[in-house]
């Protein structure tokens, strides 16, 4: 009688073993702390009620819809209302420009992606050259705060150039 009773103590502890591990594993992991450091990283969206209000506007100081360009294009990035600081942190009022190729805007609180035709400039410039596709290209340019996340459409500029 001891040996069964033995046996089926094992036969709990083991059960409730593989039930808390069943159950830890289903739970969400923390997230990691973000590394601010550099501003190539991946951010969650950020819902737009979540969003600070962007009082402003951007514009391409000196590019207008239609222009023809040649490569390599210089392009220029004003915005009115808002300051330019660097990628990293949130603060009111604040935030950096994104050259979008072949795209107008993104949706508010959506982080811009980091790729060949999404180009941050996450160090606070106000200007770069560019190579372009020829022919015909939409140039889209989105203000984002300091995580990336697009003050939408009312923070954007685009325009149509030929690249000849």
């Amino acid at each position: 009688m001891y040996l069964l009773t033995l046996n089926n103590m094992k036969k709990t502890l083991l059960l409730s073993a593989l039930g808390a591990i069943a159950f830890s594993c289903s739970q969400p992991a923390e997230a990691p702390a973000e590394n601010h450091e550099g501003h190539d990283h991946n951010h969650e969206s950020m819902a737009p009620e979540e969003m600070d209000e962007a009082t402003g506007r951007v514009f391409f100081a000196n590019l207008e819809n239609g222009d023809t360009v040649s490569n390599p294009v210089y392009v220029e990035f004003g915005v009115e209302g808002m300051e330019v600081r660097p990628a990293g942190e949130i603060v009111e009022g604040t935030g950096h420009h994104h050259l979008l190729i072949g795209n107008a805007f993104l949706a508010k609180g959506e982080v811009v992606p980091a790729d060949s035709v999404n180009i941050h400039y996450g160090g606070g410039q106000t200007s770069d050259t560019v190579t372009l596709p020829m022919g015909e290209v939409r140039l889209g340019m989105q203000f984002a705060n300091g995580v990336h996340a697009s003050y939408g459409r009312d923070m954007s500029a685009s325009i149509k150039v030929f690249v000849k």
